[in-house]
């Protein structure tokens, strides 16, 4: 192994839609952007058939220089992805000869190289509520379990955020904060006039799950249209809490006469979804990164969210925050970005501009070539 250049495995290969994969797609393009040197040193692992998906971007950066191995992998969350995937993931490990191990995930296989995880999943570190996420309680204790169990063996633990930083374990020592990048195009809206008889449309995106704060935003979209404001609400994602979804569409019927629940919207129709809108609402302080708040600033959109450590993170003053739960308080936010919308859409522009997936990717290779010097 080279000193400065130890051959590391970057493992892409877990790329479900929504967050996963906008991750997988965006890491894979910073990797041919970003000035890393010594490609040669790189394999990146992919699962296959979403290789067929992506088969231009990889093609360009195998032409660069990076070893991409295509592996067949099971569904993410099955038992036979629980049972299978550390297996191939040593036999390609091995098969390269890496040196070190990226996982951009909590829970990564013990492998006989030195590995480098992601804490990105705030579930995996704590309790929100007792249902807990898809697959419920014993599924959480599992992932919270497992995520400690890789990160107490691993050799550097990287947080997507102060925000994740802030919720692990406190004899876990993080290595670097690594926010993820956006790909998406930037839309300027400046000097857009909107119209002052509206639709003013508020999305939110995401699972539709409890954590989400999606009844919240119901209520609070409500309480707008009583001060007078002609707001609309489009939640765009899939279902993952049937009966949460269900007491979504009841309350919305009740407080909106209208549904909000518009199903997923990935590539393009999730790029026209945040055209489409005034404003993003974010409902809930329990995440970890969030996408949607660098998407929406790309976007023009004025972000609404609740008034926590995360937003100002990634945000600072150009969101309109509330208090987290609170109707009201929500209706009140959205006044204000209603009427200072001009200003910070283009606030929002300029920020976003320093998430990109080129940076994620230096500061990413460099935390883990550190630490296996380290190791």
């Amino acid at each position: 192994m080279s000193a400065d250049a130890p051959r590391i495995l970057v493992d892409l290969s877990v790329a479900p839609p929504g967050g996963a994969g906008t991750y997988a797609a965006g890491f894979a393009d910073g990797l041919l952007h970003a000035d890393i040197g010594r490609r040669d040193r790189l394999v990146v692992v992919v699962d296959s058939g979403w290789a067929e998906r992506h088969a231009e971007p990889l093609a360009a950066l195998e032409a660069s220089g990076v070893t991409v191995d295509r592996i067949d992998v099971p569904p993410p969350g099955t038992w036979a992805a629980r049972l299978g995937r550390g297996r191939t993931l040593r036999a390609v490990a091995d098969r390269h000869e890496v040196d070190v191990a990226f996982f951009p995930r909590d829970v990564a296989p013990k492998l006989d190289q030195p590995v480098v995880i992601e804490a990105k999943n705030r579930y995996a570190w704590e309790v929100f509520s007792e249902s807990g996420p898809v697959g419920g309680p014993v599924s959480a204790w599992l992932l919270r379990r497992a995520a400690r169990r890789s990160a107490r063996r691993a050799a550097a633990v990287l947080a997507v955020s102060g925000a994740m930083r802030d919720a692990i374990d406190a004899d876990i020592a993080v290595a670097a904060i690594v926010h993820h990048g956006c790909a998406l195009p930037e839309h300027d809206r400046t000097g857009v006039e909107d119209d002052p008889d509206g639709p003013f449309r508020a999305a939110m995106v995401g699972t539709v799950m409890g954590n989400k704060g999606i009844d919240v935003a119901v209520a609070g979209v409500a309480e707008a249209r009583r001060a007078g404001r002609p707001w609309e609400l489009h939640v765009h994602g899939p279902r993952g809490d049937a009966a949460y979804a269900a007491e979504v569409e009841r309350l919305a019927d009740e407080l909106l006469g209208v549904p909000v629940l518009r199903g997923p919207a990935y590539g393009p129709d999730l790029v026209e979804a945040y055209h489409q809108a005034h404003v993003l609402v974010v409902g809930s302080v329990f995440e970890s990164f969030c996408f949607p708040l660098v998407e929406a600033m790309r976007s023009s959109c004025v972000v609404v969210a609740p008034d926590c450590p995360l937003v100002h993170e990634l945000c600072g003053p150009v969101a309109a925050t509330y208090a987290e739960g609170d109707p009201a308080s929500l209706a009140a936010a959205l006044e204000v970005a209603w009427t200072e919308r001009h200003e910070r859409r283009h606030a929002g522009l300029l920020r976003s501009r320093a998430f990109t997936w080129e940076h994620t990717v230096e500061i990413t290779l460099d935390a883990v070539r550190a630490a296996v010097g380290a190791s």
